[in-house]
C-alpha cells in the first residue's frame, strides 16, 4: 500500500502533530507500506483563485506555476492519504485549508449523483481507485469535544469524494508531546502510536481497545489544576518578555473604528 502523509503544522518537525505522524508512518512502515511523508511549510502552494481553468482551459492541470503539481502526483499515487495538523479554530490550519482547496484539479467539472448517497451530487474523480483517508490532529485543549467540527469536516470530505475514511487519531493537551526535551517521557504512547499505524495497514482500522487506549490522558489532572498551570505558563513568558500587567489581563489594544 502507498500511504501519503500530509503535515500541515506550520511548525514542522516541532510540533505533537508531526511527533504523531512520524510514529504513526513507523507502524505503517512495519506492515509493509510504503510511505512518503511532505511539511506542507517546505512548499509554495498558492492559494486557488477560483477561476476554474483546470476545468475548461487546461483539464487537470492549474495554471498556476508553484509547487503543488508534483504533490498532486503524489495524491494520485496514494492508496491512503493521512492528514496531520494541529487544531487551529477549531479546524485545520491554513496550510491545510489552502493545499486542499488546490486539489480542484483532481476532479472533472461534471455535475453526477454520488453513487453510494443518492440524491447527492458530486463530481467524478479524474484517476478513479479505491482510496482511504485518516486524520492526525493535536490540540493544546484538554477535551476532545473541540475535534468536533474538524473531524466532521474531513469526514464529509472523504464521503463526497467516495473515499474511505478509517478514523482518526486526536491528541488534545498536546503541547508538553510538542517539546523535543520530552519525547522520551511518551515513549508508552508512541508505541499504541506505532501499533495504530500498523493496524491501519493489516486491518484497514485501530479496534476499539486500541482506541481507547490512545484516548487516554497523557497527565491525569484535574480541570481546575490545569487551568492555573495553564495561567502560570503564560505569565512566565510574558514576564521573560517584559510585558507589563497592563497588557495582560483584560488587556484591548484595538481601536474603535469611527
Amino acid at each position: 500500500m502507498n500511504v501519503l502523509a500530509i503535515n500541515g503544522s506550520p511548525r514542522l518537525k516541532h510540533s505533537a502533530t508531526f511527533h504523531i505522524l512520524e510514529h504513526l508512518l513507523a507502524g505503517m512502515q512495519e506492515a509493509g507500506a510504503i510511505t512518503d511523508l511532505i511539511h506542507l511549510r517546505e512548499h509554495r502552494i498558492l492559494p486557488c483563485t477560483g477561476c476554474f481553468s483546470c476545468w475548461i482551459k487546461t483539464p487537470g492541470q492549474c495554471v498556476l506555476k508553484d509547487d503543488m503539481a508534483p504533490l498532486l502526483n503524489k495524491l494520485v499515487w496514494a492508496d491512503l492519504t493521512v492528514y496531520g495538523t494541529p487544531l487551529y479554530h477549531f479546524s485545520m490550519t491554513g496550510l491545510m485549508k489552502n493545499f486542499i482547496d488546490r486539489t480542484l484539479p483532481l476532479v472533472e467539472p461534471w455535475l453526477i449523483e454520488h453513487p453510494d448517497e443518492p440524491g447527492l451530487t458530486t463530481h467524478p474523480h479524474r484517476v478513479p481507485k479505491i482510496r482511504s483517508t485518516f486524520l492526525v490532529s493535536a490540540a493544546g485543549f484538554p477535551e476532545f469535544d473541540h475535534f468536533g467540527p474538524l473531524v466532521a469536516t474531513f469526514k464529509y470530505n472523504a464521503m463526497i469524494g467516495n473515499t474511505h475514511y478509517l478514523g482518526e487519531l486526536l491528541r488534545p493537551y498536546s503541547e508538553t508531546l510538542a517539546s523535543d526535551d520530552f519525547q522520551e517521557a511518551f515513549q508508552d504512547y508512541y508505541a499504541l502510536v506505532h501499533q495504530a499505524g500498523k493496524s491501519l495497514i493489516e486491518n484497514g482500522r485501530i479496534d476499539e481497545n486500541l482506541q481507547t487506549q490512545l484516548r487516554e490522558p497523557l497527565f491525569k489532572i484535574d480541570p481546575a489544576l490545569l487551568h492555573s498551570l495553564s495561567t502560570s505558563y503564560w505569565e512566565s513568558l510574558m514576564d521573560k518578555n517584559q510585558v507589563p500587567d497592563s497588557l495582560r489581563h483584560g488587556a484591548n489594544p484595538f481601536q474603535s473604528i469611527p
